[in-house]
Parts: structure tokens; C-alpha cells; sequence
């Protein structure tokens, strides 16, 4: 028996059962949003669209077309609408395109030919033969010299038809007279025989017979021959060709009408795709929940292009490049962060304080890019300026692969104090003791060495790899800032960085976001902030007003 009172010791469960779930992307909303972020790309595609139907409209303009109807009469053998259909698989055989073909000497295949004729029955005795061509004079002939080849060609195959069944009425007219011939043999052998006229009355009865069936088939022959004749001379021309107009409006609103649908079609279908297939996340909750962090500040601009194929992009170039107060934005939001009560160089700056073991350690901040170097570069450049205005003594550290700070330094012409160090950037440590990774003893040899010593706060431009832990980071400063660019991280990416930094035993205070969507209306808070938070801890957006 089991015993039901058995069961599994809550502790022993995963505890990552027991977390929010993450949000459904796959929902109306966020498909409606995500057209509405993208419009641009299905509202540039349906234009597309419309400008290259148009183009086609006037690189290939509608080809002419030549309607001649004729009169169809038909033997009184035949039932009409069959007869009819019969009219209409004649007029489609490669042999009439053939001969008009040749007759008219164009170089055109038989089957090309055939392509550009359409018949219609109108009723069983009228047919409309339309036929296309590249302007109005071919369209006309071609008709024209389509209708004799074709009335030619169906004369002749219905005297083919006549003959036929007159050959085969005359084959039985000449059994029949020699049956007749032996009758009448079978008669005057009877009569000679028998000397009585009156005998053989039965043999007559049979020749009459006989020459009663010859006269019917004779009979039939005149008319079979009459009815065809009659059927052909009777069939004509009813219509001359006649070119059949367009009109240049409605053949230039279907072209653009069909090219905006399919382009806003194809636009509307890519952006669906790319919002139910990508795992890159866009809202500052999604950002917060990843990073363990919140996303205090957020702003809409991108930032300096990542690249001149990203530069070119029309609907992203708009967003480049720094909007109204954007960078001021973000760097008063790293202000805070390097800003702590008490003395030091700077009212209400703490500056370099002595360990007493020949280290210094730093008040600063490391600027993390994830996948956005030369954005966190102009956001640190900015940010120094600002400290510097404020009398601090700024000294730069460049641990991205690219050296994107120096590289922002050099086209800004702000002399800035920025070092690179050797070697591998993303590798190197500092002199800052941190709690996990050993510090690099200052040596008066360095160049930096007196910068380092004189600066009041230290900014660290970093780029976190994945495949390499964050220690060195420690060595540098105390904190780390994330910067995000929305729809480019996945949160994977995100959570790995966190925890990257965080085992190096380095804080987060909080992330920064750029490219953020107006659509966005979630709050950057992690489910573990204080609600009582100040109003410096709120998130904000550029414009600086708690979300």
C-alpha cells in the first residue's frame, strides 16, 4: 500500500522553482509594441513596396490588346455548345499560332503565341478572341492575321469532318447497289426459270429495299456536303479587331496598392519574426531583473554609432548620437555614485585615503559596456569633464579591447589623463587592494605612478568577458556601473556579467540604459529594492523625473 502521508521535503526543491517567473513575451502587447518601436522598418518596406511597383508600372508597361468577334455558325448536326467548345480547342492548337506565326514572319514561337490569345464564348454562336501584343498597331494585326488562319484552319477541318462521313456514306451506297445488282441477278434467274412474271415477288420487295436505302444515303450526302458549306460561308466577322483601352489611373493604383501590400506585408512579417524569435530584452525590468540590479537611469538616445554600417541605418540613425540632455542625464547619474559624504579633496568628495601599506585605495567607479565600448567611452569622457569642472583630479583607465577611450579622447581634444595599460587592457590590475585579487605594488618607475597617487577619483572603462572572471576589475575600483543598450543583450549575458562582478567582490549599485523605447512603461526596479527608497534612488529617465 502507499502510504500517502509520504512527502518530499520542501527544502530539498529547487529553489529556482520558487522565483518570478519571467514575463511571456509572446503576448498581443508586446507584438504591438513591437511593431509600434519598429514602424519605421514596415512603414519604410510598404513605401519600398509602393515605389517599386511603380517603377515596374513604368519600366513594363501593360502590354496593348486587339478584341475581334465573330459569328460561329456550326453544321445542324452538331449540338451548339458542343460545337462551341470544339470552335474554342481549335482556335488554341499550335498549328493556327503556328501558321499565323509564319504568315505574319515574326520571331516568335508557336507557344509564345499561344500565351497571348484568350477566347470567350459569349453565347453559342459568339466568340470574342482577344489578343496581346506590345502596342496597339500589333495588337491589331496580330488579330487580324490570327482571325483569317483561324477560319481558314476551322473550314478546313470541318470539310475534313464532311468528307469523312460522305466517304463513308458513298462506301455503303456501292455495297448496297451490289447487293441491289444480285438481287435483281437472283430475279431474272427466277423469272427465266419459272416463265411467270408474278414469281420472285420477294426479290422485288428486297431491290426496292435496297434502292429505298441508296436514295436516303444519297440524301444525306447533299445535305452533310450543304450543311458544311453553309456553316462555313456563314461564319464571319461580326466585330472587326478593335484595341481595347486602358486606363492609366487604375492600372497605376493597383501597382502601387500591390506593392505597398506586399511591402507592408513583408515588413510586418519580419518584425513579428524578429519580436517572437529574439531574446534580447528592451525593458529596464527585464534589464533590472537579469543584472540584480536597478536601472536608475534610462535614456532614449543611442549614443555614437557603433560602426558606419550602423550609422547609415535610417530609422537608427535618427536615435544616434546624444538628444537634447541625454549624456547630462547619465552623467549626473554616475556622479552620484563616486559622490560620498565626508572630507577630501572636494566639498563632499572623498579622495585617495592611504591603506598604510603603500596602496592606495580609490574612491571611482568602472564603466562596464556590454557590446557598446564607444558609448560608455563618450559617457566616461563626459563624466570626467564634469568632475574636472567640479576641481577634482580625474585619472582614466582604458581595460576595453578596442580602446575606445583613448580613441574618444583623441577626436574630443580634451586632453584627458587616460591610461592604457600593456599588453593584454582587460588582464591588467591596479594598485588597489582589493578583497579576492592581489594588487600591483606601485613602483616610481611607472609613468602613472604620480597620477595615480595625485587623482581624487579613478574611472575605469571595462569591458566584462564571459569566459574571463572580473578580478582585475577589484584591483581598480570598488564599484561597477553596467552600461546596457536595449534590444542588444540577452539575459543571459546580463546575468553572467552580475555575477561575474559580484564574485569578484565588487558592488553594483545600480545600471544605466540607453536606447530605451517610448513604449517602455516598466520601472527598472529589482523585486529586492526598497520601496522606501529616496528620490536620488528612484530610476530615471533623461529628462530626470522619477519614472
Amino acid at each position: 500500500m502507499i502510504d500517502l502521508s509520504w512527502n518530499i521535503d520542501g527544502e530539498d526543491r529547487e529553489s529556482e522553482i520558487t522565483g518570478s517567473p519571467r514575463p511571456l513575451l509572446g503576448t498581443w502587447h508586446y507584438l504591438r509594441t513591437s511593431l509600434r518601436r519598429e514602424r519605421r522598418i514596415w512603414v519604410g518596406l510598404g513605401v519600398l513596396g509602393a515605389l517599386l511597383g511603380l517603377t515596374v508600372l513604368l519600366v513594363l508597361p501593360p502590354s496593348s490588346k486587339a478584341v475581334v468577334t465573330l459569328l460561329m455558325a456550326h453544321p445542324a448536326s452538331l449540338d451548339g455548345p458542343s460545337a462551341m467548345g470544339t470552335d474554342v480547342s481549335l482556335l488554341n492548337t499550335r498549328e493556327v499560332a503556328d501558321q499565323t506565326v509564319r504568315a505574319m514572319g515574326i520571331s516568335m514561337s508557336p507557344e509564345a503565341f499561344q500565351s497571348s490569345v484568350t477566347s470567350e464564348p459569349v453565347t453559342t454562336e459568339i466568340l470574342m478572341v482577344t489578343v496581346a501584343a506590345p502596342d496597339n498597331a500589333a495588337a491589331l494585326e496580330r488579330a487580324d492575321a490570327l482571325t483569317r488562319q483561324y477560319l481558314v484552319f476551322r473550314a478546313t477541318q470541318l470539310r475534313s469532318l464532311s468528307d469523312g462521313l460522305i466517304k463513308g456514306y458513298q462506301k455503303r451506297i456501292t455495297v448496297l447497289k451490289k447487293e441491289a445488282d444480285t438481287v435483281t441477278t437472283q430475279y431474272d434467274a427466277v423469272i427465266k426459270k419459272s416463265g411467270d412474271p408474278t414469281a420472285g415477288g420477294d426479290l422485288i420487295t428486297r431491290r426496292s429495299a435496297l434502292d429505298a436505302q441508296v436514295n436516303d444515303l444519297q440524301q444525306l450526302i447533299e445535305s452533310a456536303s450543304l450543311s458544311t458549306e453553309a456553316a462555313i460561308s456563314s461564319t464571319h466577322v461580326v466585330d472587326p479587331p478593335r484595341v481595347v483601352r486602358h486606363s492609366a489611373k487604375k492600372a497605376l493604383v493597383l501597382a502601387v496598392a500591390a506593392g505597398l501590400i506586399a511591402g507592408l506585408a513583408l515588413g510586418v512579417g519580419l518584425v513579428v519574426f524578429r519580436a517572437l524569435t529574439s531574446d534580447r530584452v528592451r525593458r529596464r525590468h527585464d534589464v533590472a531583473l537579469a543584472l540584480g540590479a536597478p536601472v536608475r537611469y534610462s535614456v532614449a538616445s543611442l549614443g555614437p554609432a557603433q560602426g558606419a554600417g550602423a550609422a547609415l541605418l535610417p530609422w537608427r540613425r535618427r536615435r544616434r548620437g546624444w538628444r537634447h540632455h541625454d549624456l547630462e542625464a547619465l552623467v549626473q547619474g554616475l556622479t552620484g555614485a563616486v559622490l560620498v559624504p565626508g572630507g577630501g579633496a572636494g566639498a563632499g568628495w572623498q579622495g585617495p585615503v592611504p591603506t598604510g601599506d603603500g596602496h592606495l585605495r580609490c574612491q571611482g567607479l568602472a564603466l562596464a559596456a556590454l557590446g557598446n565600448a564607444r558609448v560608455a567611452a563618450s559617457v566616461l569622457a563626459a563624466l570626467a569633464m564634469h568632475l574636472k569642472e567640479l576641481g577634482l583630479t580625474v585619472f582614466l583607465v582604458d581595460l576595453s579591447a578596442s580602446g575606445a577611450l583613448v580613441a574618444t579622447d583623441g577626436r574630443s581634444g580634451s586632453s584627458l589623463d587616460v591610461h592604457r595599460p600593456s599588453g593584454v587592457p582587460g588582464l591588467a590590475r591596479g594598485p588597489r587592494r582589493g578583497e579576492v585579487a592581489t594588487p600591483v605594488p606601485l613602483r616610481a618607475a611607472d609613468a602613472w605612478h604620480e597620477r595615480w597617487a595625485d587623482s581624487d577619483v579613478v574611472l575605469v572603462l571595462a569591458e566584462v568577458n564571459p569566459g574571463i572572471d572580473a578580478e582585475n576589475l577589484a584591483t581598480w575600483v570598488p564599484q561597477v556601473v553596467p552600461l546596457v543598450t536595449a534590444g542588444s543583450s540577452t539575459p543571459e549575458l546580463l546575468e553572467t556579467t552580475a555575477e561575474l562582478v559580484r564574485a569578484a567582490r565588487l558592488e553594483v549599485p545600480f545600471a544605466l540604459m540607453v536606447g530605451s523605447d517610448d513604449t517602455d512603461e516598466s520601472v527598472g526596479l529589482t523585486a529586492g529594492s526598497d520601496t522606501g527608497a529616496t528620490e536620488s534612488e528612484v530610476p530615471r529617465t533623461a529628462s530626470g523625473s522619477g519614472l
